[in-house]
């Protein structure tokens, strides 16, 4: 009798919030979709099908209707969650205390991006807008020659309010007209600043009344009922991510946002439309240290993604351990680092391959190098074999073998390749993260965001171990809070130096450590944050002042030029209980790549006369695109 009291007591509870305001994760509000006479959006049946599967797993209900938890109406729409999404009905002896602290507000507009451009900008969807319907803005250039309206001179629309940011999508430029229209469809009512930018490498204007004073009109927000929905979402890591738009969704803050799951540090938070991302804090990671088995997370990329990796060193460790972040050989390297503390392993190495030629693959059928002696020739033409050599040699060797690797890829050439290294027995995640780059106009242009979003998609098909984060998406509303702050496409970094809430956060940027959570959620809990913390035997007192052993391991060169990857690097390592101030004697000039071994033991073609001497030549296959993965 109890049961059937509670269960009918939740249905009602939930229908009266409903009926009150249902827009509680960002989408299109109900009632407007009612007040047009249409159905409810598909994603408000989604939230529904997730209640009545808390509500069927609470009273022993048949689940002969439903396929992991989640409704057949909502299947097909959206990939089930690979888990159920009953976490939050396991009781854990083991809590986590969300993040908290004073809500970042970023600087929007400063002396240097308050000039007047001389382009013009009209629409109603300036100053006015109503949830869930379209509002327009056009731009129109007064003195950009077409070749500068695609190569050079970009334009941005972003609206910010005290609880919410949002961004307008560009169409293609009117080549008659040269007229650039803009569409957003607000979600969430309320006053925003609107942001018209004029935006190169080098300048940044206002267009002439920017920000404007926006007011977007619907049904108020019930924020407890918003927070309800979202803590029932299941974990963002049991979905199976594997197209770009399972990210869709509202940067939020903490007023706005779930409670259960929390926010990052700043008081914002990504709340997608489908699921909610698992937020782990300091005492969180904690625990993870202790877990009985070794978790790695791999980075690999330019310096824009060594952010994600300080954003995880960062979260890691206390203010004392981390005191020296900035000067520590961890801030700046252009090879390998990682650092291990108990069970936790964070591991960054340089991998700028976005550009590397292709003029070493014949055919398109085999990736060589051509050795002199026991040297890859240092080229830059090398790169891409470097790459491959590392894959091979290094990363799925037993020396690391990752959990979760984060892997920034441009070229889907390049990574047609990288493929075929990956060994069959590896059951890891890769992370294929694309347009997670602040500096590149086109990506504010429609044809340049096309572009990046079908190679992104075309890399999907590559790999079933393959996950799919669209780092354009989740990261332009940030734009204002680059490294340059609010300069959007002079800075090359989403993350900065800081020292905020005393000194806690020393690595300040939302858009990566928006991304370190996520790859923290697939590496320690992949079937969530609450299976995760219910799993643990042993919870442990907060020993805030324990003395912790840190190991950090590093192969970094003098220089970053020339662009190289090690595909075997010889790290040096020290152990301490705070990271310490970069030894420069441990930095040595990069000398070339090694020819690979298997190369080496083969006869030479010939010799060649270089400045050193005369050399062995050698020409050998590091791989051919027809073999299978071993």
């Amino acid at each position: 009798m109890f049961i059937f009291l509670a269960v009918v007591m939740l249905l009602m509870n939930y229908y009266l919030a409903w009926n009150e305001a249902c827009d509680t994760t960002g989408v299109l509000l109900c009632n407007v979709e009612r007040q047009k006479g249409v159905h409810m959006p598909d994603y408000a049946s989604y939230q529904t099908d997730q209640l009545e599967k808390a509500l069927h797993n609470f009273s022993g209900r048949n689940h002969s209707n439903t396929e992991n938890g989640l409704s057949a109406r909502h299947n097909s729409h959206h990939p089930p969650s690979t888990t159920r999404n009953d976490s939050y009905l396991l009781q854990s002896k083991c809590l986590s205390v969300p993040n908290t602290g004073p809500i970042t507000k970023t600087v929007h507009i400063t002396k240097e991006t308050n000039s007047t451009s001389n382009c013009i900008v009209f629409g109603d969807g300036l100053l006015g807008a109503t949830v869930g319907e379209p509002a327009h803005i056009t731009i129109k250039p007064r003195s950009f020659n077409k070749k500068e309206l695609y190569d050079t001179i970009f334009f941005s629309v972003l609206a910010v309010g005290n609880n919410h940011i949002f961004h307008a999508f560009p169409s293609r430029i009117n080549l008659t007209s040269l007229k650039i229209k803009f569409t957003y469809i607000p979600t969430i009512p309320g006053q925003y600043d609107l942001f018209v930018e004029e935006i190169s490498r080098h300048l940044q204007k206002q267009l002439p009344g920017s920000p404007f004073k926006l007011v977007v009109n619907g049904p108020a927000i019930n924020k407890e009922e918003r927070k309800k929905i979202a803590d029932h979402l299941p974990s963002c890591q049991t979905l199976p991510q594997t197209d770009l738009s399972w990210l869709e969704g509202n940067w939020v803050t903490r007023d706005l946002a779930g409670e259960k799951r929390g926010t990052l540090r700043s008081g914002w938070v990504l709340q997608p439309n489908r699921c909610s991302i698992d937020i782990f804090t300091k005492d969180d990671l904690r625990q993870a240290t202790a877990s009985p088995s070794l978790k790695t997370i791999f980075v690999l990329g330019r310096s824009t993604e060594r952010g994600v990796f300080l954003s995880l060193v960062d979260i890691l460790l206390t203010i004392d351990e981390k005191r020296e972040i900035k000067s520590s050989i961890l801030w700046k390297c252009w090879g390998l680092m990682e650092i291990r503390l108990g069970n936790l392993r964070f591991v960054y190495q340089d991998f700028r391959i976005e550009d590397a030629p292709m003029e070493n693959i014949n055919d398109s059928d085999h990736v060589q190098v051509t050795c002199h002696n026991e040297k890859n020739v240092g080229s830059s033409k090398d790169l891409f074999s470097d790459a491959i050599g590392f894959f091979k040699e290094t990363l799925f060797t037993d020396r690391f073998r990752p959990d979760v690797i984060l892997l920034i890829v441009t070229n889907s050439l390049h990574l047609t390749y990288l493929t075929k290294t990956i060994p069959a027995s590896w059951d890891g995640i890769i992370y294929t993260m694309n347009g997670f780059k602040c500096h590149d106009g086109s990506l504010y242009t429609y044809d340049g965001r096309q572009a990046d979003i079908r190679v992104a998609e075309k890399i999907l098909t590559f790999d079933k171990r393959f996950r799919a984060l669209d780092g354009f998406a989740l990261a332009t509303p940030l734009r204002h809070a680059t490294q340059s702050s609010p300069k959007i496409m002079k800075a090359f970094h989403w993350h900065r130096p800081c020292k905020e809430q005393d000194g806690e956060i020393q690595v300040c940027g939302d858009a990566t450590e928006m991304v370190a959570q996520i790859l923290l959620g697939k590496a320690i809990a992949p079937n969530g944050k609450d299976a995760w913390l219910s799993s643990l035997e042993n919870c442990g007192p907060k020993q805030n002042n324990l003395k912790r052993n840190i190991e950090v391991c590093h192969d970094c060169p003098k220089q970053l030029i020339p662009w190289h990857i090690k595909k075997v690097p010889n790290p040096i390592c020290y152990n301490s209980t705070v990271l310490l101030q970069t030894d420069d004697t441990d930095i040595q000039a990069w000398g070339g790549s090694l020819c690979p071994n298997d190369c080496m033991k083969t006869a030479p073609v010939g010799q060649e006369d270089v400045k050193s001497g005369r050399v062995d030549v050698r020409i050998c296959t590091v791989l051919t695109i027809e073999e299978p993965n071993n």
